[in-house]
């Protein structure tokens, strides 16, 4: 019978543990949910590798919701500038003060309350969620949909994907599986070159050839 737990999700976070990209800063324990809220934000169309350079002065400059809501939007958008879509110094910003004046500066732990926040979406408002709360849950991007599609052949159809997998996702350890989901789909099930011949999935996958 196909177990999903030890046909995926198990080999997945062995992967994870020996390549995954531990090194990303707000992967860093000790980020406070703000730091990661503001992670999310600055990674929404952009990749990992491009916010990582600009991440830490970021944090640095702006550690709390206080700290954005006093600047001005052409101060934050010096910081956001290189990584495009100067739009979302104006997120940041606005999404600090709603921090402020509705949760008295903390970042809400609710589902619903998060997603009031400005630029804030789904797939963000789990991740915080993930990452701030432990639950045991799963955030689905365009690489997690394609990744999952492709083991389970099934249709990327992004509800049906979202189902699978907060199905697969652990009860604890729901972060460390996001990240395993990201960093594969990012290093080995890519979108146009999927590194099948080595994958450490391949046996179990209904879309290999062999």
């Amino acid at each position: 019978m196909f177990d999903p737990q030890h046909a995926f999700v198990d080999p997945l976070l062995a992967w994870y543990e020996r390549n995954g990209r531990h090194d990303l800063p707000w992967r860093e324990p000790e980020r406070t949910p703000f730091e990661l809220l503001l992670a999310e934000i600055l990674l929404q169309r952009t990749t990992a590798s491009a916010v990582s350079g600009a991440y830490r002065p970021f944090a640095a400059r702006y550690p709390a919701p206080e700290t954005v809501a006093v600047a001005t939007t052409d101060e934050i958008r010096t910081y956001v500038a290189p990584l495009g879509l100067v739009k979302r110094a104006a997120y940041v910003r606005r999404c600090a003060q709603q921090i402020l004046a509705r949760h008295s500066g903390d970042v809400p732990r609710e589902y619903s309350e998060l997603m009031e926040l400005h630029g804030v979406g789904e797939y963000t408002a789990r991740s915080v969620l993930i990452h701030v709360r432990g639950l045991g849950i799963a955030a689905v991007d365009t690489n997690v949909r394609r990744l999952l599609s492709r083991f389970f052949d099934v249709n990327p159809d992004r509800s049906r994907i979202a189902v699978i997998a907060d199905a697969l996702a652990p009860s604890t350890g729901s972060d460390d599986f996001q990240h395993a989901m990201l960093d594969f789909a990012a290093e080995v099930c890519t979108a146009g070159s999927p590194g099948c011949p080595s994958c450490p999935l391949r046996e179990p996958c209904a879309s290999s050839e062999g």
